[in-house]
């Protein structure tokens, strides 16, 4: 009876072993169960983008965060007159906006990138010099009348987010009248903080012009609000890779090694607001134009785009061992094929960590010797070939090296990994031609 029982066992095991869709059910779970490590491996990548986003918001509250400048803006109190429902009339002050009829914005963004424990922050400097008009103050739009105005509270408003970024006084240059601004403004309806100044104004048909220089710090990004009727900006920096943003494109724009300039030019029919107005108006925010201090590709998303591969190259990597073991009649063990995984999940930790030291391209190439010397190493006595283990450390380098050249083609990514996943299907296809399935197990034996 016992004997019976051995027996009984070990046929369920032999068929365990020689089975190929055991096999191959088996190759599929472990490929799945890897996906846990790489998941958190994804995790850790996101945890460490969550810190270096933690250090330039850091360094921001102290240099100058990113920057949208809106301005300048004409600010005129008025009297209206209202009846009231018992019959009696009373006045109230209301506030009017004027938006300059010409706008000029003419700048130097001076970058720099600061490093803060291993984390890097764009930081730059901008010298800007504003010029412009605003025109005759269009009353009838408004249906109000010259009389109904306190000319002599008239103020010019500047809107700028982060005033800890302001490096120098600001003087605004008004019909040749010289003007220190002061911080702060009384109205916080239409900008929520910036600099302001009293100004002189006759009338609505004044037509003053004004000129102002900013000397201003920040982080990353530079907005403007196109708020003239006619709005033209001109930026140029030694930034070799800005990324434009924003709802308007430049007109104009050179971009080379050695920098790069842009020119903009945006009219009051390019947005969803009026010339003028009275009280709220929060939109001026909402349509902008400007820039962001872009690194091409950090770390970080070089090890997401990286992680992505994750489970194409594990999955590459054990079919190679499973044609390995039915072309040479060999017997692989389901746990040698977790250590593989294993180490292959390794290698984003590995790039990860050193990526953050050394940068991408070297950690890549150094955790791939390690993983690649690794895997060999392990394979050696599961293959005991000299010839099986050197095609196998060949093609482990392959698929690492095809994987580094999709990373670095960021345009061409999708074009070439597809490309080389079809050569991979049709030598797989070329090389299992000959195989008959059907006897596999008939040929172990």
């Amino acid at each position: 009876m016992e004997n019976r029982e051995l027996s009984y066992f070990e046929r369920i095991s032999r068929w365990f072993r020689q089975s190929l869709t055991i096999k191959l059910a088996s190759i599929g779970i472990i490929m799945l169960l890897l996906m846990i490590p790489n998941a958190m491996v994804n995790d850790l990548i996101n945890e460490r983008r969550w810190l270096q986003q933690s250090v330039v918001d850091e360094v921001g509250q102290k240099w100058g965060k990113a920057q949208t400048l809106v301005g300048p803006i004409l600010s005129i109190p008025f009297t209206e007159t209202l009846k009231k429902n018992d019959g009696k009339i009373v006045e109230i002050e209301r506030i009017a906006y004027f938006l300059p009829e010409n706008l000029r914005i003419n700048g130097e963004l001076l970058p720099e990138v600061r490093k803060r424990s291993l984390y890097k922050v764009n930081l730059y400097k901008a010298d800007l010099q504003v010029s412009g008009n605003f025109g005759a103050l269009g009353l009838d739009y408004l249906t109000l009348q010259p009389k109904q105005f306190s000319w002599e509270k008239a103020k010019v408003i500047f809107g700028i987010p982060d005033m800890a970024g302001i490096e120098d006084n600001i003087f605004l240059d008004w019909n040749d009248q010289k003007l220190r601004m002061q911080p702060g403004i009384a109205q916080s309806k239409v900008v929520q903080s910036g600099v302001s100044v009293p100004v002189t104004i006759s009338g609505a048909k004044d037509n003053p012009k004004f000129q102002l220089n900013l000397k201003l710090r920040g982080s990353q990004t530079i907005h403007f609000a196109p708020i003239g009727k006619e709005t033209v900006a001109s930026l140029n920096s030694t930034w070799a890779t800005p990324s434009f943003e924003g709802n308007f494109l430049p007109n104009e724009r050179d971009i080379s090694e050695a920098g790069f300039s842009a020119q903009w030019k945006v009219l009051d029919f390019n947005r969803n607001y009026p010339q003028q107005w009275i009280g709220e108006q929060n939109q001026l925010n909402h349509h902008t134009f400007g820039l962001k201090l872009f690194a091409s590709v950090d770390e970080y998303t070089k090890n997401t785009r990286s992680a992505k591969y994750a489970f194409l190259l594990i999955s590459l990597s054990f079919l190679v061992f499973f044609f390995f073991e039915i072309i040479n009649k060999l017997n692989i063990h389901s746990i040698q094929y977790v250590f593989i995984g294993l180490a292959i999940s390794v290698f984003y930790i590995l790039l990860l960590s050193l990526s953050e030291h050394i940068g991408f391209n070297a950690a890549y190439w150094i955790s791939t010797l390690a993983t690649v010397g690794l895997i060999t190493a392990y394979s050696a006595s599961i293959l005991n070939n000299a010839k099986r283990t050197g095609i196998l450390a060949g093609i482990l380098v392959a698929l690492y090296t095809f994987i580094f050249i999709i990373l670095q083609l960021e345009d061409f990514a999708l074009l070439a990994g597809s490309i080389g996943l079809f050569a991979v299907l049709a030598v797989v296809m070329l090389m299992s031609r000959q195989i008959d399935w059907y006897h596999l197990k008939r040929a172990s034996e």
